[in-house]
């Protein structure tokens, strides 16, 4: 998100009060989430119209993008295919459409990467190389960077070789990874056997 595009959702969410825009600050990533906050903090004063025009915008914006295109999914991976290649948007587009519940991932997006390298340390590089191409790219290398040479490069080989993840382990891995952050334990491996297998 540019500049302007940060100080119009800042007066966007400005202007919504603090629980609609609490209920909309739920669907931004932590990275948004800060650049959307320090945005808000430097803000002293919008004029009236400066509002109006802001809320205009959106409306406009939102009435156009709900007539261009009703199926997403396809649209989705019809354009990632086209601007990527079969091979290289088969993991994005399995990461965008899988659906389901990922709060168990989702939450290691509000980790530091040293908490989350602890979390991962001791576990098979498939399974730490299914998690990290849920996170983001800083986060995710910043992760990589607290654990050794030898973890570095297994979990590299195996995050460039994946070609993405059944739905139904990526489900499993994250209950378990739910389970974990909730009780802090360490993930057994035992009780991933169906995610590696479907990983590897």
């Amino acid at each position: 998100m540019d500049e302007q595009g940060l100080n119009d959702a800042a007066i966007m969410l400005m202007s919504l009060g603090e629980e609609e825009a609490a209920e909309v600050f739920k669907h931004f990533s932590p990275k948004e989430v800060q650049k959307l906050g320090e945005t808000i903090a430097r803000m002293r004063s919008v004029s009236r119209e400066k509002v109006d025009q802001v809320i205009n915008k959106f409306s406009n914006a939102a009435s156009a993008q709900s007539l261009l295109v009703s199926d997403t999914g396809n649209y989705v991976r019809a354009v990632l295919k086209r601007a990527l290649g079969d091979d290289k948007a088969g993991l994005l587009i399995d990461r965008i459409l899988q659906g389901g519940d990922v709060s168990g991932i989702e939450s290691l997006k509000w980790m530091d990467p040293l908490s989350v390298a602890e979390l991962l340390r001791n576990e098979h590089p498939q399974i730490v190389a299914a998690i990290l191409v849920h996170l983001d790219s800083d986060q995710a290398s910043g992760i990589l960077m607290h654990l050794t040479d030898r973890q570095r490069s297994e979990i590299l080989l195996r995050v460039a070789t994946l070609e993405g993840i059944q739905p139904t382990a990526l489900k499993d891995l994250n209950e378990v990874l739910f389970k974990v952050l909730a009780g802090g334990d360490k993930i057994r491996k035992s009780s991933l056997g169906g995610v590696k297998a479907a990983a590897e």
